[in-house]
Order: C-alpha cells, then sequence, then structure tokens
C-alpha cells in the first residue's frame, strides 16, 4: 500500500506504482487499474492491529464499529443485489427446456458455456451424497417417548382383496435367479475360472491410457466393426462422456465396410447417426473410403475450438477393430504399428495430421459385458496363436456365418458337426499328425484366423423392414387362423389394415433416416462374394455428366452426395425399376414434340447411362441391378454404333486398295530415261508445227 508523501487534499503521490491511483496514465499501459480496484486490493492486504490482551486496537475496513450488544440491521442497499439476476419461473423453464434440448443434441453445440448460467439445468438433479432429512418430517418427540404418535402404515392397497391380489401377482412374477436377497445352500460347486487370456484389455493399465486418452482429447472417435456394430460398442463409456465430459464432442467410425454389403454399411450408418455422428470408412493406404469426409469433419471441430491453438482427437474401441489403421489413412503413410491380432498398440501415442489437430492412438479395451468365451474370439479381442482349445470355437463359427459361404470359402459340400468338418478341412488341405490323423487344433486355428481377417462373409442385419422380408409370410398367416376362428371378416380386415399401416410408417421413417446419409457408398470396394439374398441394390445416383466424369480426386475432399435418381423407384422385391409415371410423361412430351428432338433426347439418355455403366465397371459397383429394358436400349445403341464403325473402316480399306492398285499400274509402265524424255517431247513439237 503505498502512501502519499504529503498530507493535505491538494497532495498528490509522484509514485508510478500500479497501486497509486494518482500515478500518470499510460504507465501501465491501456489495462490500468482504476480507483476503485486499488481500494479492494488494499482491503484485502489490511490487517487488524491488537494489543498484547488481544483487544483490537485498530479494526479492519469492513469490519463493524457498533458496540457488542446493540441491537443493528443491514443497511438496505441495492448493491447487494448488483451480481444477481431476477426472471420469472415460466423463463426459467423455458431456458431449461431449450438448452437441455441442444445439450442432448449431438449435432449442435454450445458456444461459449461460460458466459451462459449452465448450472441452473442441474438444479433440479438429487446429488448422490444428499441426505435423507428423517427429522425434518418424522419429528423424534412424535415418533419416541410420551408423546410419541402411532400413525396409520401408508399402504398401496384399499382393502384385503387387493393386497391378496398384489401378492399372487408378485408370486408369479417372482425369479429367483434374479433375487439376491435368496439365501441358499453351498454345495461346494464353482463356475471355472476362465482362462487368463480371456481377461485381456480388461487390466488396470489398459483402463488408465482409456482415460488418459479420454482425458486429453476434444473430440473423441469410437471406432466400430461394421460386421458387428453393436458388439464392439460401449454404452458405459458412452453414458460417462455424456454425464462426466459431456463438453467432449463423441463420433462413431464405422470401419470394414468393405466386409459387408453396401446396404447394410448404409443401414447401419443411418440407424447410428439418430444418436451420434456416424462415418462409414475403410481403411487402406491405398484405397480408401470416407478419409475425406471425416478429415472435413475434424476441421469444422477446429474451427469451433478457435480459443485453442490446436484440438486432440482421440480413438477409442475394441481390439483389432482398425484404430491404428485408420490413423495411417488419415496420414496417408504408416505412422503407427498395425497387424492384423490384438493387442499391437501397448500405450497411447500422439501423432500429428495437421498444425491445428493432432491423433491420440489408445490401445483397445474390452468393455465389461457378458460374452462368452466364444464371443471374445470371435469378436478378435484373443489372439488365436494363445488359445489352448481351439476347435472348441468352431461351432460357433459354423452358426453365425451361412453353409454357402463356408463351402464357397473351403469346398466342403456337407459336414454333420464341428468336428467332421474339421476333420474333412485338415484331410482337403493336409494337415495331418503321425499315422495319419487330421491336426484338429491347427485346422481350427486357420479357420479362425479366417474369421478374423474377414476371410469369411458374415455381418450383423441391421434392424428394419429390409431385415424383417422373410418374415413377411408369418402376418397372412395369423390372419388367416384368425379368420378361422372368428368368423366375422371386419375385424381380420382392420388388423392387415393396420399392419400395413405400421409398415408403411416403418419404411417412411427409414427413408426419412437414410434420405440424411450423405456419403456415396457406391463407392466401396466391397471385397467379399456374397449371395442375391444378401444382397440389396443400391439407389442410383443423380446421372450427370458432371458427376460421373468426376476426377479421382473426389475421394480427398469426399463432401460425397448420394441422391436418388428421380426416374428409378424402389419395387417390393428390391430391385430397381423405371416408374410408370416417367414413361406416360414421356409419351406425352412425344406428341408435342418433333421426331428429331425426341430421338436427341432418347441419345442423350442413353448416353448418361452408358457413362454410368463405365464409371460402374471402373468402380466395381456392388449389388446394382440394372432394369432389362434400360440394359437392352443400351446394347442395342453399342451394337448400331459398331455396325456404323464397321461400315466406316470397310470403306477406309477399300479407298486404300484403290490407291494401291492404281499405285501398281503405275509401276508397271516402262520407265525412260532423261533423254529419251527429250525426243518424245520434241516429235510431240514437230507434229503440232506440221499440223
Amino acid at each position: 500500500m503505498v502512501k502519499p508523501q504529503f498530507k493535505g487534499k491538494s497532495s498528490i503521490n509522484p509514485s508510478s506504482s500500479s497501486s497509486n491511483p494518482d500515478r500518470v496514465k499510460g504507465a501501465g499501459g491501456s489495462n490500468m487499474r482504476d480507483r476503485a480496484t486499488i481500494k479492494r486490493l488494499n482491503m484485502y492486504r489490511q490487517k487488524q492491529r491488537c494489543n498484547n490482551r488481544g483487544k483490537v486496537i485498530k479494526p479492519l475496513q469492513y469490519q463493524s464499529t457498533v458496540a457488542p450488544g446493540t441491537v443493528a440491521r443491514v443497511e438496505p442497499n441495492i448493491k447487494w443485489f448488483a451480481n444477481t439476476r431476477v426472471i420469472k419461473q415460466s423463463s426459467l423453464q423455458k431456458f431449461q427446456e431449450e438448452m437441455g434440448a441442444v445439450q442432448r443434441d449431438p449435432y449442435r453445440v454450445v458456444m461459449r458455456q461460460s458466459k451462459l448460467p449452465m448450472s441452473l439445468l442441474h438444479d433440479r438433479v438429487k446429488a448422490h451424497n444428499s441426505k435423507v432429512h428423517i427429522l425434518d418430517t418424522e419429528g423424534f418427540e412424535t415418533t419416541f417417548g410420551p408423546k410419541s404418535q402411532r400413525k396409520r402404515p401408508n399402504l398401496m392397497v384399499g382393502d384385503v382383496k387387493d393386497l391378496l391380489e398384489q401378492a399372487e401377482a408378485s408370486a408369479q412374477s417372482y425369479n429367483e435367479d434374479k433375487d439376491r436377497d435368496l439365501v441358499s445352500e453351498d454345495t461346494g460347486v464353482r463356475n471355472e475360472a476362465r482362462e487368463e487370456i480371456f481377461k485381456k484389455g480388461q487390466s488396470k493399465r489398459i483402463w488408465g491410457e482409456l482415460y488418459k486418452v479420454i482425458d486429453s482429447s476434444d473430440v473423441i472417435i469410437q471406432v466400430l466393426d461394421a460386421r458387428d456394430p453393436m458388439g464392439t460398442r460401449s454404452k458405459s463409456i458412452e453414458a460417462y462422456l455424456k454425464k462426466e465430459k459431456s463438453w467432449k464432442h463423441l463420433i462413431f467410425v464405422l470401419n470394414k465396410c468393405d466386409l459387408i454389403p453396401t446396404w447394410v454399411t448404409k443401414r447401419w450408418v443411418a440407424l447410428l447417426s439418430q444418436e451420434y455422428p456416424t462415418l462409414a470408412f475403410h481403411a487402406s493406404l491405398t484405397n480408401s473410403f470416407g478419409k475425406g469426409s471425416l478429415i472435413q469433419l475434424l476441421r469444422q471441430f477446429g474451427k469451433l475450438h478457435t480459443d485453442k491453438k490446436q484440438i486432440s482427437v482421440g480413438f477409442i474401441g475394441y481390439p483389432n477393430v482398425g484404430k491404428s489403421s485408420v490413423i495411417n489413412t488419415l496420414r496417408s503413410k504408416k505412422v503407427c504399428n498395425v497387424a492384423p491380432l490384438a493387442g499391437e498398440t501397448k500405450v497411447w501415442q500422439y501423432i500429428t495430421l495437421m498444425r491445428r489437430i493432432f491423433l491420440i492412438d489408445c490401445p483397445g479395451v474390452v468393455y465389461p459385458s457378458e460374452d462368452s468365451e466364444s464371443d471374445i474370439v470371435l469378436k478378435g479381442v484373443v489372439q488365436v496363436e494363445k488359445i489352448k482349445n481351439p476347435e472348441e470355437h468352431i461351432g460357433a463359427v459354423l452358426e453365425r456365418a451361412k453353409p454357402e459361404y463356408i463351402q464357397k470359402t473351403y469346398r466342403i459340400p456337407t459336414w454333420n458337426s464341428a468336428e467332421d468338418f474339421l476333420e474333412k478341412l485338415a484331410f482337403r488341405t493336409g494337415k495331418l499328425l503321425k499315422g495319419g490323423e487330421p491336426d484338429l487344433s491347427t485346422v481350427s486355428k486357420m479357420v479362425l484366423n479366417d474369421w478374423q481377417r474377414g476371410r469369411i462373409p458374415f455381418f450383423v442385419k441391421p434392424p428394419g423392414p429390409e431385415g424383417d422380408e422373410e418374415d413377411k409370410g408369418r402376418p397372412s398367416e395369423v390372419i388367416e387362423n384368425v379368420q378361422e376362428e372368428q368368423p366375422e371378416e371386419t375385424e381380420s380386415i382392420s388388423a392387415e389394415h393396420n399392419e400395413e399401416q405400421q409398415q408403411i410408417k416403418k419404411k417412411e421413417q427409414v427413408q426419412k433416416i437414410l434420405s440424411n446419409v450423405r456419403q456415396n457408398f457406391g463407392k466401396i470396394n466391397v471385397a467379399p462374394e456374397f449371395s442375391e439374398q444378401d444382397l440389396v441394390p443400391v439407389e442410383m445416383p443423380d446421372l450427370d455428366i458432371s458427376d460421373v466424369s468426376g476426377s479421382e480426386g473426389e475421394e480427398d475432399s469426399e463432401e460425397e452426395d448420394n441422391e436418388e435418381d428421380g426416374t428409378a423407384v424402389k419395387s417390393a422385391d428390391g430391385e430397381t425399376e423405371l416408374s410408370e409415371p416417367a414413361t406416360s410423361q414421356t409419351g406425352k412430351a412425344n406428341d408435342n414434340k418433333s421426331s428429331r428432338e425426341v430421338i436427341r433426347e432418347l441419345d442423350e439418355k442413353i448416353a448418361k447411362y452408358k457413362q454410368f455403366l463405365d464409371r460402374a465397371k471402373s468402380k466395381r459397383f456392388s449389388a446394382i441391378r440394372i432394369p432389362k429394358a434400360l440394359s437392352d436400349k443400351v446394347f442395342t445403341d453399342i451394337k448400331t454404333k459398331q455396325a456404323v464403325a464397321a461400315q466406316k473402316k470397310a470403306a477406309v480399306q477399300k479407298g486404300r486398295k484403290r490407291k494401291a492398285e492404281e499405285s501398281e499400274e503405275s509401276a508397271q509402265l516402262p520407265k525412260l530415261s532423261s533423254k529419251e524424255v527429250c525426243r518424245v517431247l520434241s516429235d510431240m513439237k514437230q507434229a503440232n508445227i506440221s499440223n
């Protein structure tokens, strides 16, 4: 505290200290303390003075000078309420509802949360350690002692009959397995302890690495296996992030989408996008998919956090889902060690994607679940070479994969059991022990490796009307039985009508979801060959010439649009057919237009479809079915063009033949020397003169 050197009203302190309110302007720059701030800071530095008996000689500035025992009151000053704001209850509820909806929406971000009263959203939430105030509701004097009052107990029933019905209902719904308070006798039988290898990815060290990545990241990407997205998803981590780290952004990346049909990828992306932003991805250094879309999304998150110099993006997920491969794809070179085995990444590591975006690779974590040992093996958590009895898990592989895919992969027509399948495969591949016995463990490890690396086609069907097509016959059978039992036809008709309306509503909902998906899934190169039952046609994109002749650089930016063609509709069988309204419209237009204009328009359409076919061949679109009429038009056009080209070629060849004959005739004439030519010319001149 700087004291003035001169006493009196006109005294000025010449000191340039920051605690001097009279210092020269400009000494402390533009952010100089004002007189009120200096007074407040000096108040903090005060110390009260006491004598040797402890009596206060000089009190602090903010301490009361009123003698103890006197009745006093607080001065009614408006400054007591300077930092508060009073609003109506309706305004508070409106703020809580609207801001709560924004916070729950993963596609919207609240900017500058420190400037908003975000604590008002949590005032209605009870703390987990809040005390139960029993004495406030039931006093001690009225409960115990001579003045205690006997109160009637609160029952949920009105009479004994209701109590009996409630007891019977609870007895019917009772389940011994869920009763934790049930005392049972100890028989000494215990479940066999799992091997240590099935506990991989659950150690404290791995979980510590996971929480380090979560704490260090602004954006968290959960990588899922496209073959089983719900099996490799962690609801507990999502709940933890929503509750404890609500300011962090969560994204789903559906990796390995090249191992499943395209319609399955599109459906899973549409369903998961309802909860969090979801992108389909194929990790590859040479032929990737979704790379540009993911980089563009990360750039948008970087623009949101303008207050930070850089943002960190953490990759979490199950082991062997391809977290390190996704990072290598984004960097377009090998910066992380990758292998088709679980547990290749041991510790977290920082990778620089660009100047403002850093990537964090995390080791795979196995989240708590009730999976069996076979489920753990088939998810790729365990290395196959370390399993003691791998033949025990082959039955689960044969149950999940379709028999036709197993037959096609291993060329074994039939089998009775898992052991029979392994024996036949061992004899076919020559994996035999001494004495010609089949080596079941080696063959089973080979099958499990093929399963983990995607050589056996398999995927989990997404929920929706497309996956329920197989059960379409069941409702009709149920309706027929109802008609036999109940002679009244009106009820059955209404039931049919209601079921049809429900199916239509479901399809409309799915179509709305699919319309929001903005990735061009036709560019995915699907590696396995699936049967026709598993393949559903992809909607044909808008056949614009600029879209067809697009450059290969689209994959880098990949703001991919998947617009549906207006001339194609989806039939009940799942095949795309030309719509009838389009043909009728062209028929009406033909009456008004001349034949040349109609032919020109048809030629343009045929050229567009031909370009689309060429693009489909070069890009290897999966599961595209083109209507027969359209393909016939294209093939007839190609044949006519080939015929015209053949005619032109024949005419050119005829001209060449004529030239060759003329040159031969000129070559057959006798060659004359220069003297002979001069003689002939002189003879011709004399003949002309004589004439």
